[in-house]
Order: C-alpha cells, then sequence, then structure tokens
C-alpha cells in the first residue's frame, strides 16, 4: 500500500528545471542591460551638454567684464593630459567653482567622461605654453568653410579672433573617445567630430559663433 506524500514536503528542483530558470533569467538580463545602458549613456550626454551650456555663460560674463576678450588658451606638457584645461581665470573670477586643493584642476568641474580633466577650451587668441611663456602664433582654430551652415570638407586655420566664425568651443571627450581619429578630422568644430547618437561617440560640444550664436551637439 502506498503511503500518502505529506502535504509539507518540499518539491526539489530537477536539473532540468533549473537550467530552463538560468535560461530564461539570462534572456531576461540579455534584453534589459542594453536598454539600461543606453539610458544611463543618455543621461550622462544630457548631463555634459547642460554643464557646457552653464560654462558657456561663465565664459560670455567673462568676456562682458573684460571688454569682448576671452581667457588664454594653455597648453602645459608639465601637466600631462591637462591640455586644454577650462581657463583658470573662470575660477578665480568666481565665474566658475575653484578646484579641490592638491589636485592639477583649473577649476572644480570635471569632464563626466574623463575623470580627472576638466572639460576642454579652446579658442583663437592668446596661447599661453607651460604657464608662462606666451606663443607668437597664438591659439588657433580649425573651421570647415561655409560653417555652420553650409559645411565643406575642406576648411581654413585661424588664429585671428575678429576674421575666424567661430570664437571659442567647449568639449567633453565623450564616449569611446580615439585622439588619433578626431586629429585626422581637425576636431572639435567640424559637425562629423560631433557626438553621433547612432555610433555612441564623438566630442561633445558647444560653440560661440562670431555672431553670437551658440550651437553644439545640442541646439539652444
Amino acid at each position: 500500500m502506498n503511503e500518502e506524500r505529506p502535504r509539507n514536503a518540499r518539491h526539489a528542483f530537477t536539473l532540468v528545471e533549473l537550467l530552463v530558470v538560468t535560461a530564461i533569467t539570462a534572456l531576461i538580463l540579455g534584453i534589459l542591460l542594453p536598454a539600461t545602458g543606453r539610458a544611463r549613456l543618455q543621461a550622462k550626454v544630457l548631463a555634459v551638454g547642460a554643464e557646457l551650456r552653464d560654462i558657456g555663460l561663465a565664459l560670455e560674463a567673462y568676456s562682458f567684464d573684460y571688454e569682448g576678450k576671452y581667457p588664454p588658451v594653455r597648453v602645459d606638457c608639465m601637466l600631462g593630459g591637462h591640455f586644454y584645461q577650462l581657463p583658470y581665470e573662470l575660477a578665480d573670477g568666481g565665474y566658475l567653482p575653484k578646484p579641490p586643493p592638491g589636485t592639477f584642476l583649473s577649476v572644480g568641474i570635471e569632464d563626466r567622461f574623463n575623470p580627472g580633466y576638466t572639460y576642454k577650451y579652446r579658442s583663437v587668441g592668446t596661447l599661453i605654453y607651460n604657464r608662462t611663456t606666451v606663443m607668437p602664433d597664438g591659439a588657433y582654430l580649425w573651421v570647415p568653410k561655409g560653417f555652420p551652415d553650409n559645411e565643406q570638407e575642406e576648411g581654413q586655420t585661424y588664429s585671428n579672433l575678429k576674421e575666424s566664425p567661430v570664437s571659442w568651443v567647449l568639449y567633453s571627450q565623450g564616449p569611446r573617445f580615439d585622439d588619433a581619429q578626431m586629429k585626422k578630422m581637425h576636431y572639435p568644430v567640424p559637425r562629423a567630430t560631433w557626438f553621433n547618437w547612432k555610433k555612441t561617440k564623438g566630442v561633445i560640444v558647444r560653440m560661440r559663433l562670431q555672431n553670437g550664436r551658440q550651437i553644439g551637439s545640442f541646439e539652444g
């Protein structure tokens, strides 16, 4: 005579059932993780765009206080990868927060895609090399012909602020930054170097045109 199974007896999963549960879990994670990663990237990119906009306002406030002039561009070999840091003048003048003590940062804002470094600043005019040397050729920008409304592949290097179609550029290196490739494309002004949602790479920029209009990866 067969004994009845106790009602409180636990049912043990078979190996097949465990494998099925594991496979379903892996499938769900495979669907959700890419969507989650893209949402995080989107939020990060938009936050960078907002910060660059605020820094652009700081530059314009500085220019207003200094008779239309913008801070000098700096290249400092003694500070490693801190080329084209945001201007010290913006922190010293209270336009941007000051950097934490004991760092090489020029201001208290870091590139979200390049921690430990500020966003980059390029302009046309004064270039200071290794903190004190004013370079005779000055700072320059490569701008495509017809930029920004009818951009062409050919371009020109400008070193005179009054002649350059672009007054200054702020940019983040963005995800998967490739310095060698970007240099070949004369970044950061050409649109071809800007962040692209399909490729999920490129520099995130904001720039001021000679007529005062500001444009970049995100208009307005």
